[in-house]
């Protein structure tokens, strides 16, 4: 007869396997994927410490441990987690948002009262639709438009659209940003943000397996120097395509410089450089005059 496990006993198992897997803050992993099997949250989990698993139970938990083991990305396997205090669903079709990309919206919000009326804002390459849909709950008067080139990240966008009851304040639009610029977007608007794909090709094997093995490539990189949304942005505004009032863009953590430069050499506005809890130059601000 196979052993009835407890709560309190799996947990530790599971936790001490996790960590000979490299698995980094592992009895969380253990407590969070037990408490979606479970329907749990951490708090009950502690409270049903005693509690014994089906065989049913058992075995699912099972299978999620063995893919995080793998180091599938924890949030894949959750199918969801938390950007600036709200829900999100993910999936492998999106990048996961990541603690810095808040002080992305962050610098965005303190714009608030810069605009009288009801101001546009546009986010290219909005995946998930994290930056989006956080600016659109914060920023209840403004006008929002997400682009992504794919169609996988749309339909996930508006999964977290609907979840975060912003139907109808989030205009979703299906766009490359190397193509001509969507009508259904006016070309002259308040605020543009993005977070490209700015990693360089070849610094793709150096990244933990978490995030070159189960991220989206279209989301991570350029598949050339990480510089070609940088180039683009810039481009479109000089040939006059698009007319922002700000840019704000998120910068790679490798080569901010890069960027700095060519935002310099573009002539487009006044540039500040905001930098991330850990010093690194993290977001570019543009206040474009061109």
């Amino acid at each position: 007869m196979e052993k009835r496990w407890k709560v309190i006993e799996l947990l530790q198992t599971v936790s001490d396997f996790l960590k000979e897997k490299g698995i980094e803050n592992p009895r969380l992993n253990a407590e969070l994927l037990l408490g979606k099997v479970l329907g749990l949250d951490r708090v009950n989990l502690y409270l049903a410490f005693e509690r014994p698993l089906s065989v049913a139970e058992l075995n699912a938990y099972r299978e999620l441990v063995r893919r995080r083991a793998k180091h599938e990305p924890l949030q894949y396997i959750l199918e969801e987690t938390e950007f600036m205090g709200l829900k999100f669903t993910v999936k492998p079709g999106v990048l996961i948002p990541r603690p810095e990309t808040e002080l992305l919206v962050e610098e965005v919000l303190k714009l608030k009262n810069k605009f009288a009326s009801q101001p546009t804002i546009v986010d290219i390459g909005t995946g998930s639709g994290c930056i989006a849909l956080s600016l659109a709950h914060y920023w209840q008067e403004a006008r929002v438009f997400a682009t992504d080139l794919s169609f996988e990240a749309l339909e996930i966008f508006k999964i977290n659209r609907e979840l975060n009851q912003l139907n109808g304040r989030v205009t979703a639009v299906n766009h490359d940003l190397m193509d001509a610029w969507p009508e259904k977007i006016p070309a002259k608007f308040e605020i543009l943000v993005s977070n490209p794909p700015y990693i360089r090709f070849e610094e793709i094997k150096t990244l933990p397996d978490e995030v070159q093995k189960y991220e989206p490539m279209l989301a991570l990189t350029d598949r050339a120097d990480g510089l070609s949304f940088y180039r683009r942005f810039f481009e479109l505004i000089q040939k006059n395509i698009i007319h922002p009032a700000y840019m704000f863009l998120e910068m790679s953590g490798s080569q901010p410089e890069k960027i700095i430069n060519l935002a310099e050499q573009a002539k487009i506005g006044a540039i500040e450089v905001i930098e991330d809890l850990n010093n690194i130059k993290r977001i570019l601000k543009i206040r474009v005059e061109k």
